[in-house]
């Protein structure tokens, strides 16, 4: 089995919409980065709900332009309900659209000034592709930023000593396939990161390990964050009856851990600049 699409619906949509402080704060910060000028053509890959597209929208003013591009058309749907838009007439200054990073078909050569991929990298089935589609669309001194996960790194989040252990044992034992999940599946290394970056053409202009954490006030809410971020991928690495026992086991692993401020999740992630030359 291999990351899904098809398993996303209104509900996890939505929950993510209203869940997604940390990776919308983090996607800021990736943009502080770039300093896009006003009047910026920008391409944010992966945008969900849109709520990072929306504030690039407000950064680069009413003479940018910003598209928005994810595979999941719920997320699509309600990124183009917050922003007014429909799919038929869209303004000049923002547009959502339903596509995957591998194919930017729809978008002429050096089209834009920035590329935003924040907090989905690690989804991408054929990396090599989404980045020479990307380097395409970018104009000569375009850049492109990037927050994802490394799979060196993917030990020291707290997610894994809570969920691993239950992986372990009964009823779950030899029941699980973590495949479903891209990050187990084809997870690459900090430094598989940037032999990609450079094999695509694009310059490597900086890259990070950063900490992060969140912080979600009950063992539930923590599960329903991680299942609405994986688009339902979460419980589907078992089988169907035992997805239900394993988001409760989950939740009260979570609530076992719980401090004065609710359920605190941590990881490290990898954030990276390249630049088109």
């Amino acid at each position: 089995m291999t990351t899904s699409f098809t398993h996303d619906n209104r509900r996890l949509a939505e929950a993510y919409d209203r869940l997604s402080d940390s990776q919308f704060e983090g996607g800021k910060r990736l943009v502080d980065r770039l300093g896009l000028p006003k009047g910026a053509h920008v391409l944010d890959v992966g945008c969900g709900t849109g709520r990072l597209a929306r504030w690039i929208a407000d950064t680069v003013g009413p003479t940018g332009r910003v598209v928005g591009l994810d595979p999941l058309a719920e997320r699509v749907a309600i990124a183009r309900e917050h922003a007014g838009v429909t799919a038929v007439a869209q303004p000049p200054a923002i547009a959502f659209e339903v596509g995957q990073a591998e194919d930017l078909g729809a978008f002429a050569d050096e089209s834009f000034d920035a590329v935003f991929m924040s907090a989905v990298f690690h989804w991408v089935s054929d990396k090599a592709k989404a980045l020479a589609e990307i380097r395409r669309v970018l104009r000569p001194g375009g850049r492109l930023g990037v927050t994802t996960l490394a799979r060196e790194l993917t030990g020291a989040s707290s997610v894994t000593p809570v969920l691993m252990p239950l992986l372990q044992r009964a009823p779950y034992l030899d029941k699980v396939d973590l495949s479903v999940l891209a990050v187990a599946s084809r997870g690459h290394t900090t430094t598989d990161l940037i032999s990609m970056v450079l094999a695509s053409g694009l310059e490597l202009a900086e890259l990070h390990v950063m900490p992060r954490s969140w912080t979600r006030a009950t063992g539930e809410e923590a599960v329903d964050f991680l299942e609405a971020s994986s688009f339902g991928n979460l419980l589907r690495i078992v089988p169907e009856g035992l997805r239900a026992s394993l988001r409760a086991d989950l939740a009260e692993g979570f609530d076992a851990r719980k401090g004065p401020d609710g359920v605190v999740l941590r990881d490290y992630g990898v954030i990276f600049v390249a630049r088109r030359v």
